[in-house]
């Protein structure tokens, strides 16, 4: 008995090791980055600002707060252009949509940006007649 609990132990964190990526490391400290916080405000059918550049390696969080309504944050992972069949260019610590964000609350992604491209990322939760053109860009560069 003690002998399958142990396999079975060691066969989870096995799989835990490999399927969870390495966080970006201080190669001095071997400690986990702090991210690059790059606050946003959602706010009347447009995210300001609308454009954010990041530089290739970075681990970023994006802040989100809304100002007037419920909104949210999808970060498309593959830049423009890119089919969505390989690798994507943004490695994501959870999922890549903020889900709700409602009036003056705060939500937010952590994500490694791996790939130079030009990310999409728009409102993700149906906020009114301007909600198909909340819409903004995410610059990854070189």
């Amino acid at each position: 008995m003690k002998k399958s609990i142990l396999t079975c132990a060691a066969a989870v964190f096995f799989l835990f090791t490999v399927s969870v990526p390495a966080l970006p490391q201080d190669p001095a400290t071997k400690t986990a980055v702090s991210p690059q916080v790059v606050e946003i405000t959602a706010d009347n059918y447009e995210f300001t600002p609308a454009e954010v550049h990041v530089k290739k390696g970075t681990r970023v969080q994006l802040k989100v707060k809304s100002v007037d309504k419920t909104h949210g944050l999808k970060l498309d992972p593959y830049p423009e252009g890119a089919l969505p069949t390989g690798d994507p260019g943004l490695r994501f610590e959870q999922s890549p949509d903020t889900g709700k964000i409602k009036k003056s609350e705060t939500g937010g992604l952590i994500f490694v940006a791996e790939k130079p491209g030009v990310y999409e990322f728009k409102c993700s939760v149906v906020c009114g007649f301007g909600h198909g053109r909340m819409k903004g860009k995410l610059i990854v560069d070189e």
